[in-house]
């Protein structure tokens, strides 16, 4: 059992990444409320644009960091390179530096540049420039992260994303309103003390961001340094004689960071495109009102988006625990082994994709009505499509690590290239010829990440000679999640003829359909008892089955 434990880790280090990632969206979510009203409408429009860029730099510069550190990490530590790791982490903490550096510069002399001349917005630029150094903490934060990450440890990683963000939430209501008061204080005339007022208190939330970065960067930094003696004891164990030079190693770096970046950001491209697309069309093609335009598009990613993506970050957090663990599998050259850990983690993806999409397409509505109010029909017919958004990004994503992880960096920009093409001609389309409106947009995104999914799966087998299995990876992890969603559909409107009350109802058939769905898993044999054993708490929970006759 223990060996089955060892080759499966992946999936308890994914776990506990998975749970601090959906704390750190709760943490999230809890604090936008009074951040938004401090905000007001004129602070809340600095803030989103101001991120929308700070966005698209982060993605650039640090995104692929974490993955691209640990996928070299992870090789060194398993040809038992200890000398070279340490080299490799230390090159990388330069090049992370002088990136986040260097686009730190980039955003902060820039600012008044993109806020006036690019985005006509000049109160954006408060914002920009306190999230410049950001940018260089970020990056910085990335390697230090990939680097544990690498060897095959996902704690110090999930324990500072709670840090962060708790600093994040703390810092950004506080610094926000403090800063708000300043800026209407600013103000020489009536008509500017409600800009100045929304400027300074966008540049407080910001300053959130920055100080939840600072405080995650300064633990990873302690947990290097409570450590460096066991560092030190196994540099001194590397009999390898292998010693790469710092050129070798830069070259390195630049060869697997500098695909790893250009493949997420394609993958993540799509969902910038969108909005002036989309906006473009219905405007000037169309001649649909900014306002209404503006409303949907608020609609879609302020709640569809906001909850899809909650399910598919536990999918990343899979992804990222299994590149070095594929990584150490397949430079030891143990076909089994890779293959047992790639239909592993397809499965349970899975198994968490289906009724997270399912849940979110029977009660999407009335989920929203619960977390932001207003009516529960206001978004239930989005809410549907959840099911194809939630399993297709799961999927495209956990299938972009494995080729990673086999070493294959170029696949992933190949398939999400070609995936990108087909969406941007695909979405004028739905917009167009078929009048889609923004379901167009959301058909679009399931569409192009299910085609980046079976492209990839076209290339793991290519590559590895890999059969996929679909009874247990896919038919019977949708079966159990359509009975729980038949059951929870049912308990909802049931109960609601009874006593009408949408938070009652909804948090109950809630709890209904964990039950079901669990259930439904044990009874159809989907998840067998070596795999519980995989997941955290997988031991008690096998003994509490054995022990009520369920397994």
């Amino acid at each position: 059992m223990g060996k089955k434990s060892g080759k499966n880790s992946f999936i308890i280090q994914g776990s506990i990444l998975a749970f601090a990632g959906i704390l750190v969206r709760v943490i999230g979510l809890i604090y936008r409320i009074p951040l938004n009203r401090i905000l007001g409408a004129d602070g809340l429009g600095y803030y989103g644009t101001a991120f929308e860029i700070y966005n698209v730099l982060i993605l650039l510069s640090s995104q692929s960091m974490p993955l691209a550190v640990s996928k070299i990490i992870s090789e060194k530590l398993e040809r038992k390179q200890y000398k070279n790791s340490q080299k490799v982490f230390k090159g990388a903490l330069l090049y992370g530096t002088v990136l986040g550096a260097a686009f730190g510069l980039l955003l902060f002399l820039g600012s008044g540049w993109i806020s006036t001349t690019v985005y006509k917005q000049p109160y954006i630029a408060p914002a920009l420039r306190v999230l410049a150094p950001t940018l260089t903490v970020a990056c910085v934060l990335g390697v230090v992260r990939g680097y544990f990450q690498g060897m095959g440890n996902m704690v110090p990683t999930a324990v500072s994303q709670l840090l962060e963000q708790i600093m994040n939430a703390f810092v950004s209501i506080i610094a926000a309103y403090q800063l708000g008061v300043y800026g209407y204080s600013l103000s020489k005339i009536a008509s500017e003390a409600k800009l100045l007022k929304g400027s300074y208190a966008a540049a407080g939330g910001t300053l959130g961001t920055f100080s939840g970065a600072l405080i995650a960067l300064a633990f990873m930094f302690y947990v290097v340094w409570i450590n460096k003696e066991v560092f030190k004891k196994r540099a001194k164990k590397d009999k390898t004689g292998v010693v790469e030079s710092y050129s070798t190693i830069t070259k390195i770096i630049l060869f697997t960071i500098t695909p790893v970046l250009i493949s997420t950001t394609i993958y993540n491209i799509g969902n910038l495109l969108d909005n002036p697309i989309y906006q473009n069309i219905m405007q000037g093609v169309l001649h649909i009102t900014r306002e209404k335009t503006n409303a949907l598009w608020g609609v879609y990613s302020g709640y569809y988006r906001l909850l899809t993506t909650m399910p598919i970050a536990i999918a990343s957090s899979l992804s990222t625990a299994i590149v070095p663990s594929l990584v150490r599998s397949y430079t030891a050259g143990d076909d089994e082994v890779v293959e047992s850990k790639v239909s592993l983690a397809q499965k349970f993806s899975m198994i968490i994709a289906f009724p997270c999409g399912m849940g979110l397409t029977v009660l999407g509505g009335q989920i929203n009505s619960l977390l932001f109010g207003g009516s529960v029909s206001d978004t239930s017919t989005i809410m549907i499509f959840s099911i194809f958004t939630v399993v297709a990004f799961s999927l495209s994503t956990i299938s972009n690590a494995i080729l990673q992880g086999i070493n294959k960096l170029n696949v992933p920009i190949k398939n999400s290239a070609i995936a990108l093409a087909a969406h941007l001609v695909f979405l004028p389309i739905l917009l167009l010829v078929f009048k889609a409106g923004i379901y167009g947009v959301v058909i679009g995104d399931f569409t192009f990440a299910m085609t980046v999914a079976v492209l990839n799966a076209f290339s793991i087998k290519k590559y590895l000679g890999y059969n996929q299995e679909y009874v247990y990876t896919f038919i019977k992890p949708f079966i159990c999640s359509a009975v729980m969603g038949i059951i929870c559909y049912a308990v909802y409107h049931i109960g609601l003829m009874i006593i009408k009350s949408n938070v009652l109802w909804t948090l109950i058939a809630i709890i209904f359909a964990v039950v079901a769905y669990g259930l439904a898993l044990i009874l159809t044999k989907t998840i067998s008892k070596e795999e519980l054993y995989s997941v955290p708490k997988g031991g008690m929970i096998v003994n509490i089955l054995e022990k009520i006759h369920l397994l």
